[in-house]
């Protein structure tokens, strides 16, 4: 049997649609958190002990939502995989990478279960949402490979100082995702009223939180500062994108703060927080010395 070839166009967009059904899981889960619905359905992979569906119940059902939801992200991930063996012409990088887009939600997957099994232990869930990250670099690389025309970031020289600037900016967005899950841990939407929070002081951590997003906020301006008159249109471009994301990010989670964490602003923190990390890995790739050219 003989399958359709792929256009590098047609495979973009595959990659594309597996890049932002990551972005949705990680929202969505964020949903079953806020709602207090981890423990909505208490089995794994069935709802409850012989009953895969869950029963009419709110939680249940918003629990049992985010799993089919991690179904249809796992067929898009499939989709990515086979796609690069159906591109024409064919790039060895492509499958790898999507390959490892199959190793990870296979992790998510199985972490998704230990999560429930311990009654959303933070430490589990903080490694849930890191692996999601993780996975989300790897999609954006995917994504950005499988331009028909490459990354184009080569259409300006940056000095090698820029370069670094760029990588510090890139570690600091890491840090600040990284202390936000410790704030995540330690606040009030554990998932259920039942389940046990970091022990960490709230208001320091957040501090430590709003600390990091500051220095994230002078890095990111400074170097907006910097490559104002450069020639590269494209990482000028993605500095502009990670600098708005990053502003809005501030004011959200400095209201939330100040507003009692109501759950539709921390939710949209959640989103602010993927958007955030998809543009600095964007931004990144665009500063590479290399412009990878796929065909």
């Amino acid at each position: 049997m003989t399958f359709p070839r792929l256009t590098p166009q047609q495979y973009h967009s595959v990659t594309r649609v597996a890049l932002w059904s990551l972005a949705v899981i990680v929202v969505s889960g964020a949903a079953v958190r806020l709602t207090g619905s981890g423990l909505g359905c208490s089995d794994w992979p069935n709802c409850e002990a012989g009953q895969l569906v869950p029963e009419a119940d709110f939680h249940a059902w918003v629990e049992f939502g985010n799993r089919i939801i991690t179904g249809l992200v796992s067929i898009a991930v499939v989709l990515a995989v086979s796609g690069s063996t159906l591109r024409s012409p064919l790039v060895s990088k492509l499958t790898k990478w999507s390959l490892g887009l199959v190793a990870g939600v296979a992790a998510q997957i199985a972490l998704g279960a230990i999560t429930v099994i311990t009654h959303l232990s933070p430490p589990v869930v903080i490694g849930h949402f890191l692996l999601s990250m993780v996975l989300i670099w790897n999609a954006v690389v995917l994504e950005d490979l499988a331009r028909p025309n490459g990354t184009m970031s080569q259409n300006g020289h940056l000095a090698r100082s820029l370069h670094r600037h760029i990588s510090v900016v890139v570690v600091a967005t890491a840090l600040v995702v990284m202390t936000g899950t410790l704030v995540t841990g330690s606040g009030p939407h554990g998932g259920d009223e039942s389940v046990e929070r970091l022990g960490l002081p709230f208001a320091e951590i957040a501090q430590v939180h709003g600390g990091a997003v500051i220095i994230l906020l002078v890095l990111t301006g400074t170097l907006r500062f910097r490559i104002q008159n450069s020639q590269n249109t494209l990482v000028k471009h993605r500095v502009n994108v990670v600098l708005l994301v990053m502003v809005l990010q501030a004011v959200i989670g400095y209201t939330q703060y100040f507003t009692q964490l109501p759950v539709l602003l921390v939710g949209f923190h959640v989103a602010g927080a993927t958007i955030l990390w998809v543009s600095a890995v964007r931004l990144a790739l665009a500063a590479r010395t290399s412009c990878f050219k796929v065909g």
